[in-house]
């Protein structure tokens, strides 16, 4: 699995969600904002077994949210920081990902972006940490796997 260099450690992707979490103090409370913070944190000092890591989708669907929610400056500033961070990698999406998700989506009626994400995990990651377990419950059969920040 690719990574960051000089590790061995699976990745994990974060979803949208956490990341927004994340980073707005009291959003969309107090309890969810400490726990993804903490997470997004202990990844960046690399106390967990995996590596964060962020594709495309979650960087738009973050960047959208965070928008809405403070301002398009701070919305770049945050996601920019993500992005510039030498402790999270960055996922490409293939082909074969890509035809799989609108596969997935249109199978089990889930949103393609949360299918691409889904795909994007199976072909490169280990993990999605997400709070969304809605939409990639139904995607484990295809080996999606993920884990909730806040349940844990």
């Amino acid at each position: 699995m690719a990574g960051v260099a000089g590790t061995a450690k699976p990745l994990a992707i974060l979803d949208s969600n956490v990341i927004v979490y994340s980073m707005i103090a009291d959003y969309p409370n107090k309890a969810h904002h400490t726990r993804c913070l903490d997470l997004v944190e202990r990844g960046l000092k690399g106390e967990l077994d995996y590596i964060l890591s962020l594709n495309p989708i979650v960087v738009v669907e973050a960047f959208s949210a965070l928008a809405r929610l403070l301002d398009l400056s701070q919305a770049e500033f945050r996601i920019g920081s993500l992005l510039r961070s030498k402790r999270i990698a960055f996922l490409s999406i293939s082909r074969e990902a890509s035809q799989n998700s609108v596969r997935w989506a249109k199978e089990k009626a889930v949103p393609v972006n949360d299918a691409m994400i889904g795909a994007n995990m199976v072909e490169t990651a280990g993990l999605i940490y997400t709070i969304d377990e809605k939409h990639f419950k139904k995607l484990e059969e295809y080996g999606v796997k993920f884990a909730n920040p806040i349940k844990s």
